[in-house]
Order: structure tokens, then sequence, then C-alpha cells
């Protein structure tokens, strides 16, 4: 006879009976899970794209239709700088406008020149003897 402390005290050592309940609970529960799987699994996606996908979606077009004029407002203006910037540089590039362009700042330079050189005869000279 084996000396065991379980049959000093009078007890009986755990079986694998003990394990049976709550085991069987958890495989009723799978089976339950599984059998109502079609049910539940497209009920389960729904809400994930409602939640995580859709509502923040219809939030983020709200906002940016609400930013929508601001937006459009920019784009006439930088669109306006462009073809007016586009216009100077077509310009630019014309040798009948370039030609123009030196002729006017020839003419001032030699305005500028004219005027300089009258207020300088008008005013005495230091070394000139009065």
């Amino acid at each position: 006879m084996q000396n065991n402390g379980s049959q000093e005290s009078g007890q009986e050592p755990p079986s694998g009976g003990t394990l049976e309940f709550f085991v069987r609970p958890t495989r009723k529960l799978l089976n339950l899970l599984l059998h109502w799987a079609p049910l539940w699994t497209p009920i389960v996606l729904l809400l994930m794209i409602l939640l995580l996908g859709l509502k923040p979606a219809l939030e983020e077009r709200s906002r940016l239709e609400a930013q929508r004029p601001a937006v459009e407002a920019r784009h006439k203006s930088s669109r306006k700088a462009y073809l007016q910037a586009q216009r100077e540089h077509d310009a630019w590039q014309d040798p009948i406008f370039q030609a123009r362009k030196e002729r006017i700042w020839h003419a001032q330079t030699e305005a500028r020149r004219r005027e300089l050189k009258a207020l300088t005869d008008d005013q005495p000279q230091a070394d000139d003897p009065q």
C-alpha cells in the first residue's frame, strides 16, 4: 500500500471530472457562437465600418465642405497672380517690348541727366568769385 497524504486525510485526489465542469460550458458557448456566426459576423463588420470608417469619413467631409469657400478664394487669388506673372514673363520675352523698355529707360536717364545739369548750372560754384 502506498503512503499518500490524500488517503490519510480521507480526501479523494482530483480527477478529470472536476475539469469537465469548466470545459462543458466553454464548449457549449463556443458551439453557440459558431452556430450564430453568420448573423453576428456581418453585424460586427457593419458596426466596425460605421464606427471606424464611415463616421470619421463623414466628419472629414463636412469639415472639408466648410473650408471649401476659403480654399476656392485662395485658389482664385493664386491663379490670378500666376496669370499676371505669366503675362509679364511673356512680355519680357518679346523683343519689341524689350526695345520699348530700353528706349523708355534711356529717355528717363537722359531726362534725369538734364535735370541735374540744370540744377548744377544754376548754383554758383565754390571757386567762382562773386
